[in-house]
């Protein structure tokens, strides 16, 4: 007898979300297994540079140990050849202030996982007094003051925290001695290199750029149970929708999400993006 393949039915904090933002689109992509437009944006170079940033980090335990040569590995899996002196400048920037930190890592890329639920802490860390945390790591534009006051309601660090006693037992921390999260985001720069401009020096370059912060979220400020207990509503939802029991819903202001039109936008507009684009008629001052 063949084995039949049983659908992951688990909702990521990702997933969670793209439910909440636009059920109709988590409908397309999680359910139905709907085709993209065949104009869909499938440049990911941004989404790429930041999953080379985290291979790094991941291999040498955020370390200094063989930086260039995880790195040469990294921008060829993912190829982001050409980012290669930006991401080494980022990881040296980030590797100062995880220095400044004064904390070790116990573990990268820990999954956490249930019947409801599905994801991956960056990384664990804790300090010489046994004290510990919950560690995020993200790239970015730039540094957003908005986002960082609003982070202890961040929903993904949330969810994990829900999880602080079972990591406690897991790698025999102390469960009283979880202090919360840290979001450490890297930024990015545009600065292009010089015709005559060596590598070490274009990237020494960036680098004075670049910035790299660990904002800290006390577990005091937080509210994991909360979040979970959304997420598990969310997840009851998912579950109707692939029952046939709920009908998705479509969120026209989520077409444009992340500044670019969504990829199953024909599905709800009735053509693609550059069909509608290209048939708009207007009038512009160019034309007067």
């Amino acid at each position: 007898m063949e084995d039949v393949k049983v659908k992951d039915t688990r909702l990521s904090y990702s997933s969670a979300t793209l439910l909440k933002n636009c059920s109709q689109k988590y409908f397309y992509y999680k359910v139905a297994g709907v085709a993209k437009d065949l104009d869909a944006d499938d440049n990911y170079d941004a989404f790429n540079v930041g999953k080379a940033f985290h291979y790094v980090m991941e291999m040498n335990k955020h370390s200094e140990n063989n930086l260039e040569g995880y790195l040469d590995e990294a921008v060829r899996a993912f190829e982001v050849e050409g980012h290669k002196a930006m991401i080494h400048a980022m990881l040296l920037r980030y590797l100062q202030c995880h220095q400044k930190s004064g904390l070790q890592v116990v573990h990268c890329e820990f999954e956490l996982s249930t019947d409801l639920f599905v994801g991956f802490i960056d990384v664990i860390m804790v300090d010489s007094e046994g004290n510990w945390w919950i560690v995020d790591l993200k790239t970015a534009a730039r540094y957003s003051e908005i986002t960082a006051t609003k982070l202890h309601n961040d929903v993904q660090l949330n969810l994990y925290a829900s999880f602080a006693d079972d990591i406690a037992n897991y790698f025999k921390l102390d469960p009283k001695k979880f202090k919360g999260a840290r979001y450490r985001v890297t930024t990015k720069s545009v600065l292009k290199q010089k015709v005559t401009e060596s590598y070490n020096a274009y990237v020494k370059r960036i680098a004075k750029n670049v910035k790299s912060y660990d904002i800290i979220i006390p577990a005091s400020k937080m509210s994991p149970k909360d979040f979970f207990n959304e997420h598990k509503k969310l997840h009851k939802d998912s579950m109707k929708m692939r029952e046939g029991k709920l009908k998705p819903t479509k969120n026209y202001s989520h077409c444009d999400a992340f500044f670019k039109p969504c990829e199953y936008f024909s599905q709800c507009h009735g053509c693609t993006f550059s069909e509608l684009r290209d048939s708009i008629e207007m009038l512009t001052s160019d034309n007067v």
